[in-house]
């Protein structure tokens, strides 16, 4: 049923997803679902947990094919915004569509993983450990203790927002090459980031 829902979300919204529907899907009595899940929530946090662990992998697979962990964490933010705008339903699932989704064990395991695969590649060493338990409401601990890790993650999801809320290619869809073009965009506002240039912008002149 995995494999079906993720097919319906290729091309509809989650409010439109159903039992019913993804019964009609797989071609089996809508009642059959409960002998494999307690609710469509649970499959839905399931499936979102299936893709934290690919992004692992692919972040993993970008560190290790990186010179620099500059070049790991553009790459990574690339694949990830692109992941966005082309899969827009999976990125809502994994980002806040169900609300408790952190009372789901299997999900707060992953997406905390991933969470923290990400802040290891931006400072250099395993900040968090197996034994650190944290969701998104820690603001206390994320704030004291990856501060600036916690506002690329801000910036990374807000990036991702932004196209989800536009067609696929944005405002780039006229352009040779869309793609190309949207990463010299994530590119050139990552470079801001890492130069800091903020204070400049702070201290100009009006």
């Amino acid at each position: 049923m995995r494999i079906a829902t993720v097919r319906i979300l290729d091309t509809e919204r989650l409010e439109d997803l159903s039992v019913r529907r993804l019964a009609r899907e797989v071609k089996v009595a809508p009642a059959n679902f409960y002998n494999h899940y307690g609710s469509l929530n649970d499959l839905l946090l399931e499936i979102a947990a299936d893709y934290f662990e690919v992004f692992r992998e692919q972040a993993a697979h970008i560190s290790r094919t990186s010179a620099t962990r500059t070049e790991a964490l553009k790459r990574t933010v690339l694949y990830f915004v692109d992941f966005a705008r082309l899969r827009p339903q999976l990125y809502r699932l994994m980002f806040g569509y169900i609300p408790d989704a952190y009372t789901y064990p299997r999900y707060r395991l992953t997406a905390s993983a991933a969470f923290e695969d990400l802040m290891e590649l931006m400072y250099g060493y395993r900040v968090f450990t197996s034994r650190d338990d944290f969701g998104p409401g820690d603001m206390a601990t994320l704030g004291s203790k990856v501060q600036i890790g916690y506002g690329m993650y801000a910036m990374l999801c807000g990036l991702s927002n932004l196209f989800i809320a536009n067609p696929v290619e944005g405002p780039f869809s006229k352009t040779d090459n869309p793609r190309e073009s949207i990463a010299t965009f994530l590119t050139g506002i990552l470079d801001a980031f890492i130069r800091g240039d903020l204070p400049k912008v702070l201290g100009a002149k009006p």
